[in-house]
């Protein structure tokens, strides 16, 4: 079995610290930012829960909340959470985004922005980003519930390698 297939088995929850950065009662506000780390590429997590403990502490009845990944190599994604569409969805990214070839991104001869001393080689990871989704999600937020279909997850994915992460949550409204 490849090694990015799994077998089947629950989408996992983000174990992290989550630090307040701020949080207001008029308007009602509460961003948070929670620390993790990711074992590998290509990898689902789970926010959903956290999203909603996040409006839950917010006292959010009516607005939104916003799930923020503070990474270019890294989407936030809304799908249904089944380890069949994970497994296609990882099989579709290394065809359409493979790991072994050229990209520009990490040639350091011809690339002159944006370089770190320990640059990792990860052109495919930028540009799985923008296929994969969006840096963001907002959601509704009714009676102080997200306002999700009946499979609908928030989900953290990892399009590079396993590294410290870190994602916003912000719910806003009255």
């Amino acid at each position: 079995m490849d090694e990015h297939l799994s077998t089947r088995r629950a989408l996992r929850r983000p174990e992290g610290q989550t630090t307040l950065l701020a949080a207001t009662s008029e308007p009602r506000l509460r961003t948070e930012v929670l620390h993790f780390h990711t074992s590998g590429s290509l990898e689902f997590w789970d926010l959903t829960d956290l999203a909603r403990e996040v409006v839950s502490r917010s006292g959010v009845r009516h607005g939104q909340v916003t799930v923020h990944s503070l990474h270019t190599t890294t989407s936030i994604v809304v799908n249904e959470a089944e380890t069949g569409f994970f497994n296609d969805f990882r099989r579709l990214l290394e065809e359409v985004v493979p790991t072994e070839r050229y990209y520009e991104h990490d040639d350091h001869e011809v690339r002159t922005e944006n370089i770190q001393e320990d640059e990792l080689l990860n052109g495919h990871a930028h540009c799985g980003q923008m296929l994969a989704g969006s840096a963001s999600v907002t959601i509704p937020v009714v009676e102080g519930e997200l306002l999700l279909g009946t499979w609908q997850r928030v989900m953290f994915l990892e399009l590079d390698q396993a590294r410290e992460r870190r994602v916003a949550f912000h719910a806003q409204g009255a």
